[in-house]
């Protein structure tokens, strides 16, 4: 079986939010096992708080070449950041939450060179 995975590019300055593409990008959607953001010329913000459905382990490979890679997660989830950082630019503000009583587990492997790696801890939304 194949796993699924989506790719997340930060190319900003042409594509995200510039001179190719003016839309709205932030709706809901069914998250992948394996997640990979690059963010190369712009930011990647990996919000896990307005999903449809998602497995009960997300594995995130974050690269933050140029800019900065945010995961944002729902409170109740368990969050594994690790990696290769530059300068410790892999900060994990999410609160510590027991694997045991975790609804979710995220799993982050972070790669920094000229950014950083940051998880945050936010409300589910409705």
């Amino acid at each position: 079986m194949q796993k699924r995975r989506r790719y997340l590019l930060g190319l900003e300055p042409m594509f995200e939010g510039g001179w190719l593409h003016k839309g709205r990008r932030a709706n809901r959607w069914n998250v992948e096992k394996e997640l990979i953001g690059v963010a190369l010329l712009g930011d990647v913000t990996i919000d896990l708080t307005n999903v449809m459905s998602w497995p009960p382990e997300v594995e995130i490979h974050a690269y933050a070449l140029g800019r900065d890679v945010d995961v944002i997660v729902p409170e109740g989830t368990h969050v594994e950041l690790d990696g290769r950082a530059h300068n410790d630019h892999l900060n994990d503000t999410a609160a510590s939450m027991p694997m045991a009583s975790a609804v979710h587990s995220v799993r982050i492997t972070g790669h920094t060179l000229l950014g950083d790696v940051t998880t945050h801890v936010c409300a589910t939304r409705a």
